[in-house]
């Protein structure tokens, strides 16, 4: 079976041969540049610099990577995070060396960086900021989100609905050449338009869902339009050939749905369920919802208004051990994650103690088929390689199905 057939077996609610690999597979299943250096090494890889994908600072997985640790899924392209192609004909050209963190990578050509004297690094595409010692790049402290907020005018509002005919057609060559030059199954990341919208910012848009909920309720009308009509065209370039199409909105904190889950139903269930019905009667391609945090009070509306794929799968999170999840939801959804979480997984860990949670969190997921291999989100830096290692194993062992 190859990976396309394998994964395509989960996505149709069929047991396939095992347990389908998907670390690196879509935007938030992958590693930090600085661990996927150290993936190489316990995959004992041939060391190349590692590819910015994101803001999130996760690398690119190489195919020749996913061929070594049994990947299944590749990322096609990431059009709304990265300004480089990932895989078109001839991406070499879009992509430079930069020095971050006394290690070698590759960023797009569109990126910029420079280092202050105390060691600072500074993003400057996105003006945020990486202090000496730390991985991650956030926006500067703030402490006055209430003091310049401006709601534009609903009736003002219009997102596009289109995309530039050269990106659909180049993302439409880019996937099919993966699809006849590959056996991966083909995942495009967040590209049309989501609901993520919060105008006035996001203390903004918070006060608009409680004071004026009908009106929060225009941008996200118009939003849904957006997205519907800018997948129309997404499937034309891209559905013969991509199985799954990502979209992103972190609902969750680490004790629940961040807003309640009664004024999460009010404000955004409706929407969903217009656009995740409006989603399967345009395209095949699965919907892989990307949402952070504990969202067991929400993923049965979830899975009610057509979510196909849930994806990090917190397990540190109130609610969402595997066994709650898988009991509670697995004959109804596909879990995509969920192996290793990095909240729960100290550093000071050994290869076993890693390898004996990872395989438990396998088997208790793979009951009866739907789920997708990955650890829960992307892995941080500081993960140690012989957690990797460990990590891979406990996959290999326990893939297969009785």
């Amino acid at each position: 079976m190859t990976s396309r057939e394998r994964v395509r077996k989960v996505l149709d609610r069929q047991i396939p041969d095992y347990v389908p690999n998907g670390l690196g597979g879509c935007e938030t299943t992958g590693l930090h540049l600085i661990a996927y250096d150290s993936l190489q090494n316990a995959l004992r890889a041939e060391k190349k610099p590692p590819r910015l994908d994101t803001f999130m600072l996760n690398a690119v997985f190489e195919q020749d990577v996913l061929k070594s640790m049994g990947g299944d899924i590749i990322l096609v392209e990431s059009p709304r995070m990265c300004k480089s192609s990932l895989w078109k004909q001839g991406y070499e050209a879009y992509w430079k060396e930069q020095s971050l963190w006394s290690k070698t990578f590759r960023i797009p050509v569109a990126d910029y960086f420079r280092r202050e004297p105390d060691g600072t690094l500074i993003w400057e595409n996105y003006n945020t900021i990486c202090p000496e010692g730390t991985y991650f790049f956030d926006s500067p402290t703030r402490t006055d989100f209430f003091a310049d907020i401006v709601y534009p005018s609903p009736d003002l509002f219009n997102p596009p609905r289109d995309f530039n005919d050269d990106f659909l057609r180049g993302l439409e060559q880019t996937a099919k050449d993966l699809y006849e030059q590959t056996e991966f199954c083909l995942c495009l990341g967040e590209t049309i338009n989501d609901l993520q919208y919060a105008p006035g910012g996001f203390a903004g848009s918070m006060i608009l869902m409680l004071e004026q909920p009908e009106v929060m309720a225009e941008f996200l009308e118009k939003m849904t339009e957006s997205a519907l009509a800018q997948l129309k065209l997404l499937h034309q370039a891209v559905g013969k050939y991509a199985d799954i199409l990502s979209i992103a909105h972190d609902f969750g904190d680490n004790n629940g749905v961040t807003i309640g889950d009664e004024l999460w139903r009010t404000i955004y269930k409706r929407h969903y369920k217009k656009l995740f019905e409006g989603w399967h009667k345009i395209t095949n391609m699965k919907i892989n919802l990307h949402s952070c945090g504990s969202i067991c009070g929400i993923l049965g509306d979830l899975i009610e208004c057509g979510a196909d794929i849930i994806n990090p799968v917190q397990i540190s999170a109130r609610g969402m051990s595997p066994e709650a999840l898988k009991e509670t939801y697995g004959h109804e959804v596909i879990f995509w994650g969920g192996g290793y979480d990095a909240q729960i997984i100290s550093t000071d860990c050994g290869y076993e103690e890693v390898y004996e949670t990872v395989s438990k969190n396998i088997r208790i997921f793979k009951q009866g088929g739907g789920y997708i291999f990955a650890g829960v989100h992307n892995l941080p830096a500081n993960i140690p390689e012989p957690h990797l290692s460990a990590m891979i194993d406990a996959w290999r062992d326990n893939r297969q199905y009785p």
